[in-house]
C-alpha cells in the first residue's frame, strides 16, 4: 500500500510553523508498512485543496489530510473533504464527549 499526505495551512507555506504532523504521520505509516510516496502542502484555498485530493487519489491507495481542522474561518479541510466525498458533516455526540474529556484531562483549552 502507498500513501500520500496532504498538509493544509498557509502558515506551513509561509514558514511560520513546521510540518510536524507530516513527519509524525510518515513515521507511523512507515511502521505499519505503508510507503509514503509524496507529501503535499496546500494553503488555505478550497479549489487548490480539491485539486490536490483529486490528484492524490490517482497516485495513492491512501490519502491522509492533516491541518486546517480547527475552529477558525480559514480551517477548511473537513468541509472540503466532506464535499469531495459527497458527504455531509455531522456531529457524533459520543466522539465529541470523548474528545472533550481528552482535552479537559490535559487542561488544553
Amino acid at each position: 500500500m502507498n500513501a500520500e499526505i496532504i498538509a493544509v495551512g498557509s502558515e506551513l507555506l509561509l514558514g511560520q510553523i513546521a510540518n510536524t504532523n507530516g513527519q509524525h504521520l510518515s513515521k507511523e505509516l512507515a511502521a505499519l508498512g505503508i510507503s509514503i510516496f509524496r507529501h503535499t502542502v496546500i494553503g488555505d484555498n478550497t479549489a487548490r485543496l480539491h485539486e490536490a485530493i483529486t490528484e492524490a487519489e490517482k497516485r495513492a491507495d491512501l490519502v491522509v489530510l492533516t491541518g486546517g481542522l480547527g475552529p477558525t474561518e480559514d480551517d477548511l479541510t473537513k468541509d472540503v473533504a466532506a464535499e469531495h466525498a459527497g458527504r455531509k458533516l455531522i456531529e457524533h455526540p459520543p466522539s465529541m464527549k470523548s474528545l472533550t474529556q481528552f482535552f479537559e484531562e490535559r487542561e488544553w483549552r
